[in-house]
């Protein structure tokens, strides 16, 4: 019986695709001590990748573990295409909030657009969502499995993981990690393989869209990780919807769009034979 919120003409607005929504316990617990370690904010080694944590404010409700690390007051977000948010409950909260317009014990407030509430909130009293169907979710979420590479016995696939390795892809899609303690035993102390590094690189003007999360800057996103890549046209009607908006409908352009810190890679990639390139994208499409 309430009328949903209204978004105003010339409202400031980007286009993300919704996250892939597997294997986020994992992530949620690993440390920041492991994300730190391959972070080069000022290219020391001199390989032209320089990713950086992004440290944000975290909300009233976070609740620090022992393996998260305070810096200057912030701590590091590890969820959102930027890496806004730091934990799931965090991520959870904000979906609820900023995509849905749902408010909660955890965000009683409306969302602002282009910093303006009234007239474009809604009606419904406040919160709008309990704090233990949120929580459920947030479990939820933490225990959904994580996605499991197949044809790993494949030559080609394994020649492929090869030639990823040598082109530098994997200088930010870290192969693997181990998460820490956890009060979830299946999640504590595992070794996974999400191919991403969790940190910010600047990916240059074709994907600078002008949208900002934290200290991230407008070209800058957060590595995404690549488990479950060559199954997600599954999810999306049989059709590659790959980057952040979506943009790229094969898994070749979506190495062929990155630029800024990914360029000399892609001239890499890009020189390679054909036969090493399918081999390659056989092996992405493993994951």
């Amino acid at each position: 019986g309430y009328m949903p919120e209204t978004i105003p003409a010339g409202a400031a607005h980007a286009n993300f695709l919704p996250p892939p929504n597997t294997g986020l316990g994992f992530i949620d617990a690993l440390t920041d001590a492991d994300i730190l370690a391959n972070a080069d904010p000022t290219d020391a080694d001199g390989d032209g990748i320089s990713g950086r944590a992004n440290y944000v404010t975290a909300p009233w409700y976070f609740n620090p573990q022992p393996y998260h690390i305070m810096v200057n007051g912030k701590y590091i977000g590890r969820f959102g295409r930027k890496g806004a948010a730091v934990d799931l409950t965090n991520q959870t909260v904000n979906a609820y909030n900023q995509d849905m317009g749902i408010t909660s014990e955890f965000a009683m407030q409306e969302p602002y657009i282009n910093g303006v509430l009234s007239p474009y909130g809604d009606a419904a009293p406040d919160p709008e969502v309990a704090s233990s169907e949120l929580l459920n979710v947030v479990f939820y979420l933490r225990t959904l499995k994580a996605p499991v590479q197949r044809n790993k016995t494949d030559q080609d696939v394994i020649n492929g993981k090869q030639i990823f390795l040598s082109t530098g892809c994997g200088k930010c899609h870290t192969e693997s990690f181990t998460t820490g303690d956890c009060d979830i035993a299946a999640l504590a102390n595992k070794t996974i393989y999400p191919y991403s590094d969790f940190l910010l690189h600047d990916m240059g003007p074709g994907l600078d869209d002008g949208y900002t999360e934290g200290n991230a800057l407008t070209s800058e996103w957060k590595t995404p990780p690549l488990w479950g890549l060559g199954l997600s046209k599954n999810s999306q009607g049989g059709s590659y919807f790959l980057l952040h908006d979506g943009r790229a409908h094969s898994i070749e352009e979506a190495i062929t769009m990155h630029g800024g810190e990914a360029t000399a890679v892609i001239s890499t990639y890009n020189a390679l034979s054909a036969d090493a390139k399918a081999k390659l994208l056989k092996f992405l499409e493993s994951l």
